[in-house]
């Protein structure tokens, strides 16, 4: 009994130590706590030990473009007379592109060249500087052409322009001199200038230049030519390189002349003159009050020959002055009352037309028609054309601007005044028909002056002398009728008036 209490005991011992060492294979792997350490202490180191071992975040690195092998590579090449299919292929090898050379590109051509470690674009450009081809680059192919298209906007109107200048005729009017069979008496003193039409057709005279221009050089090369679109405003050109560039270069400058262009401001005065001033404005002291300078262009001897009247057109530039240094001159000269304002931009070459005043419209022909019918009274029908008179001033401008900044203006200023329309009646009865004939007093010239960016063009002499009849009486005395004109007097004045065309261009930059 004895030794059956001893093995029970021996396996109850050996049962324990079994059932610890599974409790202690449970636990977490890491280093055992000491073992007067409490759970809550253990857990806060274990906790401690993770944080100390956090991943740390890399930092942010930006990808970097890698450069085209056309820039990376270099090449050396030493060639003297050598094919250009020749250099090519070296090129093209060193950068790993394949080679096409278009039907017209002779692969014959000697080129000569030495350099020494370039990249291989700049290789290219300096190759295609010395032969007249072109080259591109599409994916990994190098294409060489002997022709290219390239399109030039130009932004002109379709508009074609007619100017023409009309001033003087017969004064006399081809008056009879009397009696039968006498001739015509006449003095003819006019001046007529028109405009070249062709000049201003510009499509036309494009088509021709860029037909020179491509048939001066290699434009007979098959695949050589030009489409303009007129209502575009568009050219599209294919030719050779030397020819394209030379086509490039003249639309290039023909727009920096054309886009040119000028603000002129007109400044239309009249200055009612004193009665010192029967001759008009007198310039000389208008230029030394501006004390700047002046060009003057006047007929002033004809004061000499002539003891009364006016003074002809006089035309004066005056340097770096203004309108308001100018008008304060004037008003020592008279009463000065501005007629007009205006304003203009006009480009190199085009025209420009100006005009203040009052339109009148008078009957100027008619024309009669007498239907007669059987058993009815004949019914006369009349056709009746109008014109019209411009009461005022009128005055075209026609500028040209170089490069040196000049201006070469064109200026003709046509004044009109309208005095009188005189009824006439034509016929008689029923068939009778009132027209007007106007009376019109008319001062005109053209010029042409050279003149620099912002100085004053002044044309003057445009004298108006009116005849005013004043009438004065005696209070009460005057209204009785019949004896009053006993109590009235007339007195007749002369207004002497002369008008001032002042003009200011200034080139548009």
């Amino acid at each position: 009994m004895k030794n059956l209490f001893l093995i029970f005991m021996a396996v109850s011992l050996m049962s324990c130590a079994s059932t610890q060492a599974g409790k202690i294979s449970k636990s977490p792997p890491g280093p055992s706590p000491a073992i007067n350490e409490s759970p809550l202490e253990s857990r806060t180191q274990f906790a401690s030990t993770q944080e100390l071992h956090a991943p740390e975040i890399p930092e942010f690195v930006p990808v970097r473009e890698g450069l085209s092998p056309l820039q990376t590579k270099t090449v050396s090449i030493a060639a003297r007379n050598t094919p250009l299919r020749e250099v090519l292929y070296i090129i093209a090898e060193t950068a790993n592109l394949n080679l096409i050379m278009g039907r017209d590109v002779n692969p014959d051509l000697p080129v000569t060249m030495t350099v020494k470690d370039i990249s291989v674009d700049k290789a290219l450009d300096i190759i295609f500087s010395s032969v007249d081809y072109f080259y591109s680059i599409r994916d990994n192919i190098l294409l060489v052409n002997a022709l290219e298209t390239e399109i030039f906007e130009f932004g002109k109107p379709n508009i074609v322009q007619d100017y023409k200048i009309d001033i003087g005729g017969d004064i006399l009017s081809g008056t009879a001199s009397g009696g039968s069979g006498s001739t015509s008496v006449s003095g003819d003193v006019s001046m007529k200038s028109t405009s070249d039409e062709s000049s201003f057709k510009f499509w036309d005279a494009m088509e021709k230049s860029l037909t020179t221009l491509l048939a001066a050089g290699s434009g007979t090369q098959a695949g050589t030519n030009f489409v303009i679109n007129r209502m575009a405003g568009t050219i599209m050109v294919t030719a050779a390189k030397k020819d394209l560039k030379r086509v490039g270069d003249y639309i290039s400058n023909l727009k920096k002349v054309l886009n040119r262009q000028v603000l002129v401001e007109a400044r239309i005065v009249e200055v009612q003159l004193s009665e010192g001033l029967k001759y008009g404005i007198d310039w000389e002291v208008i230029g030394q009050m501006l004390a700047d300078g002046t060009t003057s262009i006047s007929a002033k001897s004809f004061t000499n020959i002539f003891t009364s009247g006016s003074s002809s057109f006089e035309i004066n530039l005056f340097h770096n002055s203004n309108f308001s240094l100018l008008l304060k001159a004037l008003q020592e000269q008279g009463n000065v009352k501005t007629l007009s304002n205006p304003r203009v931009n006009i480009m190199n070459g085009q025209t420009s037309l100006l005009s203040v005043g009052r339109n009148t419209t008078f009957i100027s022909r008619v024309e009669t028609t007498t239907t007669a019918s059987e058993g009815s009274a004949p019914v006369t029908t009349f056709t009746v054309d109008t014109n019209s008179i411009l009461s005022g001033v009128m005055f075209g401008l026609v500028p040209y601007i170089n490069s040196e900044n000049e201006i070469t203006l064109s200026i003709t200023p046509i004044v009109t005044n309208l005095v009188s329309l005189d009824s006439k009646t034509i016929g008689t009865g029923d068939n009778s028909v009132e027209i007007k004939l106007p009376t019109v007093d008319l001062r005109e010239m053209s010029t042409t002056v050279k003149i620099l960016d912002g100085q004053i063009v002044v044309i003057g002499g445009l004298i108006d002398k009116q005849e005013i009849l004043r009438e004065g009486q005696v209070p009460l005395l005057g209204d009785i009728p019949l004896l009053g004109a006993l109590f009235k007097k007339y007195e007749k004045t002369y207004d002497n008036t002369e008008l001032v065309i002042m003009l200011i261009p200034k080139i548009v930059s």
